[in-house]
Order: C-alpha cells, then structure tokens, then sequence
C-alpha cells in the first residue's frame, strides 16, 4: 500500500511540473526554451601520406608578379602540370566541400601553416615571409577558370581578383575604408570549389640548433571568415580540417 501511494505521489508531482513549466498557459507541452540551427559548411582535407622529402626537380618553383606559380628552368617560365609536381616530391591532397543552408558568407578558402619538432607544439609560419617566392611549405591549388596555379597558404581563394573569378568586393574595411575580396561562399558557389585537387610540396626542412629526429608542418585548411574590423587575421573560422606531414632528409 504505501508503495502505491508513494507512485501516485510521484506521478501528481510530476504532472504539477509539466503544467507549471508550460509558458504559454495552455494544456500542450512546453516548448523547448532553446532551438539551434545547425546548417554549417562541412570540410574534409586529406593528404595522400604523412611523410615527404623536400623539392627535388629539375624545375625551380617559381611565384609571378601576379602571384600565380610557374615552373622556371634555365630562366624561362614553363607551365606547372600535376605529373611533374608528383616527380619533384609533392604529395597529392584533396579538398571536399559543401554547404546545403540557405546562408550566405563573405569568406576566404586559405591554409593555415605551423612548423613543428619531434611532438612538439606547431609555431605558425608567416604567410608572406620572405618576398614573393616561395615559403617553406606550399600548398598548390589551380584555379579550374584560367588553369593559374596558387599557393593557398601566400593567396586564398577570395583573397585578390586574380584567384578566383567568384570574387567579391563589397566587404569595405573599417580601418583603412578599402575594399576586402572575399569569396561569396553560399550552396551555389561552393559547387564551383565543392572537389580540389591539391598538392602539397616542401621546398625546407624544419630546421633549429637543437637537433630533432624529425620536423615537419602542420596544415589546416579553413573558410575563414572577416573580423569585427572586416580585416582577416585567422582567428574567426568558420570550419576547418588539419593535417600533418613528415618531411625527411
């Protein structure tokens, strides 16, 4: 007996606080006190090994005035091809993206690249370090529109007019009133960029006086997105997806 009252206490209890936490007065269920709309780009970046040597080709790496990489041999510019990229030591990658909301992003497509030693914490690589030519670690996208090939961690895609087509300027800066390219990233452009073949390529090794067994790079992709300033400094991301490489003697 006292095991039934002590159920139908618990039931009356019960009930007393479904009616009380129902807002709206009525004898429906509450509704929930928060809902959340998770339709976000999604990202996977892949690399096809962790474990590269540095640049070995008979063609040097070279960055245009107009920030689109060639191969250079004895002086005269030669276009870059997948096969010869492979030869010379770097490692295929791919890109896949997608987004199915009905939002719309001014953005930037970019990598983000850090050095690390042994297992220790990756320091970030400036991006424009050392002039026009290339960095340490390259990441080589081609532009699908004019066949131009870019490293994405020197020029994002959105970042200037001549990497991608899809560009858009109407982001100004609060700072210095000038225009931001950006990549209109929405469910329809996104389509254009949803399969990138990339390639991964390293023309230095991670070097410090202190000797390591090993040194490599870690790499993160991201859609990033502008700042409270409308400036990019890497901080505001959208979505991103890392990965790491080895690179041997």
């Amino acid at each position: 007996m006292k095991k039934f009252v002590l159920l139908f206490v618990l039931a009356l209890v019960m009930g007393i606080a479904l009616v009380g936490c129902n807002q709206n007065g009525s004898d429906e269920p509450a509704a929930p006190l928060a809902s959340a709309n998770w339709v976000s780009p999604m990202l996977s970046f892949s690399i096809d090994g962790n474990t590269t040597t540095v640049w070995d080709s008979i063609y040097d790496l070279h960055r245009n005035e107009t920030f689109e990489y060639v191969f250079r041999l004895d002086g005269e510019d030669v276009p870059i091809t997948a096969e010869a990229l492979i030869s010379g030591g770097a490692l295929p990658a791919t890109a896949s993206l997608s987004y199915a909301g009905e939002g719309e992003y001014l953005s930037r497509i970019v990598v983000f690249a850090y050095e690390f030693f042994d297992h220790g914490r990756p320091e970030r690589i400036a991006a424009h370090a050392g002039g026009i030519n290339p960095q340490e670690i390259l990441v080589l996208w081609q532009n699908p529109e004019n066949g131009h090939w870019f490293n994405l961690i020197q020029d994002s895609i959105g970042r200037t007019a001549a990497t991608l087509g899809y560009n858009h300027d109407g982001l100004l800066s609060l700072v210095r009133d000038t225009p931001q390219y950006t990549f209109r990233l929405n469910s329809e452009t996104i389509q254009n960029i949803s399969e990138m073949e990339l390639f991964v390529v390293a023309t230095a090794r991670p070097t410090r006086e202190d000797e390591h067994e090993r040194s490599g790079y870690s790499l993160l992709l991201a859609i990033e997105t502008p700042d409270i300033d409308h400036h990019f400094h890497s901080w505001e991301l959208l979505i991103a997806s890392g990965t790491m490489i080895i690179v041997e003697e």
